[in-house]
């Protein structure tokens, strides 16, 4: 059994290496300097990736969505969670059939968190597209005032909620405009949008996204800012399941 044992093992590690050397041939292809490493999960994929990850100091981790290649323990929908939810460097989430063909600005979602502003430097440091749009998501309240104003006059929940949704408005387009000026000291062509939220957070950036013409979508991970809606942990988890375009998480520093 020890002899069937190594020779499944010497198999895999075969297939690995010719797996490794066809996509670094396909990085080469690309563009990139690239060369191809066989690693063994001990026992899962993910920490073996994030250790290689330190022991070059990697920029940032590119990883596909739901897929399964011909390595069959690298199931690609639990490595990219295992890798999203544990380091502490920018990940870049590819969805199938994510060939990045769009021309339009690239699309970072700012809540004023420093999750958030860490991503828009990230975007500054990774993304080939120079062109920007900053755009923070805020949630009217005439969405949810009926739930809550049984009783009282419908004229002046209708007065009360439009203050509301003014103020908020307010707020957000001042955070995406610090975050334009943020994004334009970092060497972007940045503009500030603020939008209201038309469903989920992440339903909003991704339909952004598709207007725009975005090729990749920017989100802080885990961060809380001054938009209490925004929970970037919940809408980037969410965008890596529903983002048709490629997805670049950044960690705050101090999370990993």
């Amino acid at each position: 059994m020890r002899d069937a044992a190594a020779e499944l093992d010497e198999e895999d590690r075969r297939n690995a290496e010719r797996v490794a050397t066809e996509g670094a041939d396909m990085a080469r292809d690309a563009g990139l300097d690239a060369e191809p490493h066989a690693l063994q999960g001990k026992p899962k994929a993910w920490p073996t990736l994030l250790a290689k990850a330190d022991e070059i100091n990697a920029a940032a981790i590119v990883i596909g969505s739901r897929g399964q290649g011909a390595v069959t323990s690298a199931l690609l929908g639990s490595v990219s969670a295992g890798v999203l939810h544990h380091t502490h460097r920018p990940v870049l989430v590819v969805p199938p059939n994510g060939e990045v063909t769009s021309t339009g600005p690239a699309l970072i979602a700012f809540d004023g968190s420093q999750a958030s502003r860490e991503a828009v430097t990230a975007a500054a440091e990774l993304l080939a597209a120079r062109q920007a749009v900053v755009e923070t998501v805020w949630m009217p309240y005439r969405a949810v005032a009926a739930g809550g104003a049984a009783g009282m006059p419908v004229a002046v929940v209708s007065r009360a909620t439009e203050e509301l949704d003014k103020t908020s408005a307010a707020g957000a387009e001042q955070t995406a405009r610090e975050a334009a000026r943020l994004a334009a000291s970092a060497g972007l062509d940045a503009r500030a949008e603020a939008v209201p939220a038309s469903g989920p957070v992440w339903a909003t950036l991704r339909d952004s996204a598709e207007t725009h013409r975005s090729p990749a979508i920017v989100v802080g991970a885990r961060g809380r800012g001054a938009v209490a809606t925004v929970v970037l942990g919940s809408v980037s988890s969410a965008l890596v399941h529903h983002a048709e375009v490629p997805l670049l998480v950044v960690p705050r520093r101090d999370d990993g």
